[in-house]
């Protein structure tokens, strides 16, 4: 596999490791199915550090808790997972029709471990070359005139800056009016707060490209609009209990802890 989806294998074993908690935040009951030897060597390195993978598996929660309010309000949500790795919130949530696109070796073993058939929503794979540039013919499956909810989770950071362009670019030509979900990372976070963290990133053979002073900036730049707060990943955590920093530090001296790594909510109107 490529240094992407080894990235993969290690999120997933984050979040296998977090369902067998008794005070799980994101139970994840699929994740530790996916998990491969090749996994399990993946994840060794990050395994074991709870207060540093937190971050990760709220993340998820804090997408999955926006999928699901998304989700009361139009059972019939088109909703498009790019870059989706092991996720499988396609069968935890009621609702929605789903497709998932990676590259092959991700979209080979998801079939594998969970078949689409055992999916109780509506759920589509899809096998992509991103490097090929085969991500709008994959796109052109999906219906561009219903209510659509794209989520990339854990990408645009690898992305350089053209690539971030190109993305954002093709998104807009497939769906004129969409909602895109989101992680981005501020170069101050990064340089502060990730640590031995990126140094065992980096030894999987990936490297982050995309973190700037303002990444929204770029989305805005490009007609997207934010139609509510992004979301503190580091303070969602707090609120859940994975860690504990005192509050009027987040709000002080941590406050690049707290706002440089969030979830955004985009809106795209064509």
């Amino acid at each position: 596999m490529n240094p992407i989806s080894k990235t993969a294998f290690f999120c997933c074993g984050i979040r296998a490791d977090d369902a067998r908690s008794p005070s799980s935040i994101y139970s994840d009951i699929y994740a530790e199915d996916f998990m491969t030897g090749e996994g399990r060597t993946v994840y060794a390195p990050f395994s074991g550090n709870t207060r540093r993978n937190a971050s990760n598996v709220v993340r998820a929660r804090i997408i999955f808790d926006e999928i699901a309010r998304r989700l009361k309000a139009n059972k019939d949500l088109q909703v498009i997972n790019i870059g989706t790795g092991f996720d499988s919130r396609a069968y935890r949530l009621a609702g929605g029709r789903w497709f998932e696109f990676d590259e092959a070796a991700v979209i080979e073993h998801k079939n594998t471990i969970l078949a689409p058939e055992r999916c109780p929503n509506t759920l589509r794979r899809r096998a992509v070359d991103f490097s090929a540039g085969e991500l709008p013919a994959a796109l052109r499956e999906c219906d561009p005139n219903t209510e659509t909810l794209i989520v990339i989770e854990g990408v645009f950071m690898y992305l350089d800056k053209a690539q971030v362009h190109q993305l954002l670019t093709t998104l807009a030509d497939g769906f004129p009016d969409h909602t895109l979900i989101c992680d981005l990372m501020t170069a101050v976070f990064f340089n502060r707060h990730m640590g031995k963290l990126y140094e065992q990133i980096v030894a999987l053979g990936s490297e982050f490209k995309f973190v700037e002073d303002q990444p929204e900036k770029t989305f805005f730049d490009l007609g997207y609009r934010q139609p509510c707060p992004p979301v503190s990943i580091v303070g969602r955590a707090r609120e859940l209990k994975a860690f504990r920093i005192p509050g009027p530090a987040l709000s002080t001296v941590l406050r690049t802890l707290r706002d440089g790594y969030r979830v955004h909510t985009f809106e795209r109107l064509g």
